[in-house]
């Protein structure tokens, strides 16, 4: 069974360290996918967004790529705070994974600034704090749409992690 899992959150939730922690945890098809890497890789700046049409070509187009690993985890490591950054993007791979998830990394406030500032790259509090005060919380369509929907509220990332090992 082939599996596409969304990572929900602010930046400095905590959805990079899930990913790093999964890789420890399972070796074999896991395929994940960051926006911050993509960027690095691709524009030498996690922090640029110059060119993000291209960015999100290129992670959603390995999304499709990855798909076809019938045993494959593939994780989508980047914020998705928005519906349509969620649903609307996501919802085209629904033929092609057995199963779609999303994990939200609901963090309070105080805690996701601390986590900011040990950032390799911190984000500016003031534009950090306007992405937490925009964050949409998945609706009944999305409800609908998604196999599972995990809520990550603080160091509990290896309960959910237990759904994603071989």
């Amino acid at each position: 069974m082939n599996r596409l899992v969304v990572l929900s959150g602010v930046p400095g939730s905590g959805k990079s360290y899930f990913s790093k922690t999964l890789k420890t945890k399972r070796y074999t098809h896991l395929y994940i996918i960051s926006s911050d890497q993509l960027r690095a890789l691709i524009l030498h700046n996690q922090q640029n967004l110059s060119e993000d049409a291209l960015i999100w070509k290129i992670f959603y187009g390995l999304a499709k790529t990855f798909s076809v690993d019938h045993n494959g985890l593939v994780i989508l490591d980047a914020t998705h705070t928005l519906k349509k950054y969620r649903y609307a993007n996501v919802k085209q791979f629904r033929k092609l994974y057995d199963e779609i998830d999303l994990i939200v990394f609901n963090i309070d406030k105080q805690t996701v600034l601390e986590q900011n500032m040990r950032r390799l790259h911190p984000i500016p509090e003031d534009k950090l704090l306007g992405i937490i005060d925009s964050f949409e919380d998945p609706d009944e369509e999305e409800q609908a749409f998604f196999d599972h929907i995990y809520y990550v509220t603080g160091h509990d990332v290896q309960e959910i992690i237990k759904n994603y090992i071989e």
